[in-house]
């Protein structure tokens, strides 16, 4: 079945507090800050594994090592799709069920193309996609997912405030900027309100979005695989949400671009140690040397040009060999 919502972290939400079985979920340390905050507002525990540096996604030897130990076995895992990246991670999931097979198994997609007529594949519980802010479809509100027939999912209805939810988020966005431990206070900052359009409205509108947004971000990869260097630029599997490159001076270079009157993105600071305690050097590593370069609507070609301009005028780009 297809489940639709205001947004996808109701729809994580709902679907944490709907399964029954017991024991802390295992999230990536780059997942986004507010997958935590669903889990502290869902009284469910979380644990973080480090990814891999050959696929950026969970990091496979960790997250079975963590199933195979003594400790309380994990009710699920959130495996994230970093970068929007689409890799076969069938091996992951099979080797999941075989060590629990009650495990819940959600296939966080929120950086992708939305996929209404995808399947799951084998093994995956649920598929989740996001259409709100900064994301491949990005209408500031909707989310949708995909569930396999047995697993219980039941809505909820909670107070909203916004108000709440701007002041949760200042106050994680504080506990990264000063690198601290988060300690979260619960309010009525989730919105599980109804959507605003029918499902088949939303899912049409979607659908036409997905086609601009393809043209758009064609349009500005282009622009920067020609003109930036090869050996800074990600795998192109990598460059569909936004267009990543490793550099060595990470600050000097955004400081450089805010300059020309551009803007670009750092990756996600790792929560490890903000949000719990784990030992995460890969996760780190995306965060001391990634930028993120637009290639959205609110970004343009001539803007992918200039900036283009103001990177070729860096010199010792290259932090040396990538991480993949």
């Amino acid at each position: 079945m297809i489940v639709f919502e205001s947004r996808a972290s109701t729809i994580l939400y709902n679907l944490l507090r709907s399964y029954p079985i017991e024991g802390p979920f295992l999230l990536p340390t780059n997942i986004c800050p507010i997958v935590p905050m669903v889990f502290y507002k869902a009284g469910r525990p979380f644990e973080f594994i480090d990814i891999a540096p050959d696929t950026l996604c969970m990091d496979y030897t960790a997250l079975i090592k963590r199933f195979d130990s003594k400790l309380s076995t994990p009710a699920g895992v959130i495996y994230v799709r970093t970068y929007g990246a689409i890799l076969d991670a069938t091996n992951i999931f099979s080797s999941v069920k075989k060590l629990s097979s009650k495990s819940l198994i959600i296939d966080d997609r929120c950086l992708c193309s939305p996929d209404f007529n995808a399947t799951l594949a084998p093994y995956t519980d649920a598929a989740l996609y996001s259409t709100g802010y900064a994301k491949y479809v990005d209408i500031g509100y909707g989310g949708f997912c995909h569930v396999r027939d047995g697993i219980p999912y039941v809505k909820t209805d909670n107070v909203f405030k916004a108000s709440d939810l701007i002041a949760l988020t200042e106050q994680y966005q504080q506990s990264i900027r000063e690198k601290s431990f988060f300690v979260y206070k619960d309010s009525d900052w989730l919105n599980s309100s109804d959507p605003q359009k029918t499902w088949a409205k939303y899912r049409e509108k979607i659908e036409q979005e997905c086609v601009l947004s393809d043209r758009i971000k064609a349009s500005i990869n282009s622009i920067y695989v020609s003109r930036l260097p090869l050996e800074i630029q990600f795998p192109s599997t990598y460059q569909s949400w936004r267009f990543n490159i490793q550099v060595e001076e990470k600050d000097a270079v955004l400081k450089a671009i805010d300059k020309a009157g551009l803007f670009a993105s750092g990756h996600y600071y790792s929560l490890a140690g903000l949000f719990g305690f784990a030992y995460a050097p890969n996760a780190s590593f995306l965060h001391r040397y990634v930028i993120q370069l637009f290639n959205d609507r609110y970004f343009s070609v001539d803007q992918a040009m200039k900036l283009t301009e103001v990177l070729s005028n860096f010199k010792g780009l290259h932090s040396g060999q990538l991480i993949l």
